[in-house]
This record gives structure tokens, C-alpha cells and sequence, in this order.
């Protein structure tokens, strides 16, 4: 899913992108079914239906990126750079699940109805660290619809509404979210490329 800067446009960096739409579709589709399992009927069914499509829709984008990525004439990225990106994001991705972990411990058994806002505000915290590393401003977006999403189900539930219909809108929150930053990657990423091919 990553994006930001459109030059230098490396083939390392398509890879990267075609990787990042793969991971946040695949994690948006999860939290849209983990919502949509709540409930039952016709709804339901087109919810799992629209999912089905967006997921496909953003593999195709992602191979896309993959088959892009293997033109001649792009720039490489030096290996120096992408040891240091790759050790910067296994910590972040560390950090996310140990904070996941810790927060799961915490809220059980008593409190479990908060774990997925909980889940929603680590989750894209993380993604603000990853902003700058990846050159993607547009993670900011996500990390703060997310963020939000998360702390506007934790106030509601406290304030008594019910627990389950809370998690299924934090849920379709954060796979719009996660869906929508997939977008601006594989949008980002052809108008990077076609600027360095006008400019060529």
C-alpha cells in the first residue's frame, strides 16, 4: 500500500506497493467480515458480496503494480535503503502486535466488548510511523479515520449502546478506511509512473 512521493519511482517501490494493497485488502476484508458476522439476512449477503469484489478488484490492482514493476528502465532502489526500510517496518509491525497482544490480555475476560476499538486505534497508530518510511502522507489518513473510529466506539459503549452494533461500525469503518488508502496507492503509483515517463 505504499505510496507518497512519486519520484524516484523504483521497482522495489511498485513491489512494495503491490505488497502493501495485498496485506491492507486482505486486513480490510477481515474486518468488514468480522462486522457483517454479527448479523444475518439479505444485507449480509450483499455486504459479503461487495467485499468479495473489492478484494478482487484490489488483488488485480496489485498485480498490476507486480507486472509494472517489471519494465525496464526503472530505477533501483539501493540495498542499503531497503535493509534500513525493511528493519524500521518488522519494528513497527512488532510493536503492533505486542501492543495487540497486551491490550487483548487487559480487556479479558470482563471487558472484551472495547477490544476491537481497542484493536482499531493500535492498528492505525501504526500506520503513522509507516507514513514517512514509505513516503505514503495518505497513511496519516487512514491511521486518523481508524484512530477515530476506535475512540468514537469506546465512548459509545461506555456510554451504554449496544456493544455489538458499535464493533460492526468500528469494523466497516476501518475496512473503508483500509480500502480506501489501497486506492490512492494504486492511483498514486500510475501517476508517479506516468510523470517519470513524460519527464523521461
Amino acid at each position: 500500500m505504499h505510496t507518497g512521493t512519486p519520484a524516484p519511482l523504483t521497482a522495489t517501490a511498485l513491489r512494495s506497493r503491490a505488497m502493501g494493497i495485498l496485506a491492507a485488502a486482505s486486513f480490510g476484508a477481515l474486518w468488514a467480515a468480522a462486522g457483517l458476522s454479527a448479523y444475518r439476512g439479505s444485507f449480509t449477503t450483499f455486504g459479503f458480496l461487495a467485499a468479495f469484489l473489492i478484494l478482487g478488484a484490489l488483488f488485480a490492482a496489485a498485480v498490476q503494480l507486480m507486472r509494472m514493476a517489471r519494465q525496464p528502465g526503472l530505477p533501483v532502489t539501493p540495498s542499503i535503503d531497503r535493509r534500513r526500510m525493511r528493519r524500521r517496518f518488522v519494528v513497527v509491525f512488532i510493536a503492533e502486535i505486542v501492543a495487540i497482544n497486551i491490550a487483548a490480555w487487559w480487556l479479558s475476560p470482563q471487558h472484551t466488548a472495547y477490544l476491537m476499538p481497542v484493536v482499531a486505534i493500535i492498528v492505525g497508530l501504526h500506520f503513522c510511523p509507516l507514513a514517512p518510511l514509505f513516503r505514503a502522507p495518505h497513511y496519516y489518513a487512514v491511521a486518523a479515520v481508524m484512530s477515530l473510529a476506535g475512540v468514537i466506539g469506546i465512548a459509545a459503549i461506555a456510554l451504554g449502546s449496544n456493544g455489538t452494533a458499535c464493533n460492526a461500525l468500528v469494523d466497516a469503518i476501518c475496512a473503508l478506511a483500509l480500502w480506501g488508502g489501497c486506492f490512492v496507492s494504486w492511483r498514486s503509483a500510475h501517476r508517479a509512473l506516468s510523470s517519470a515517463t513524460t519527464f523521461a
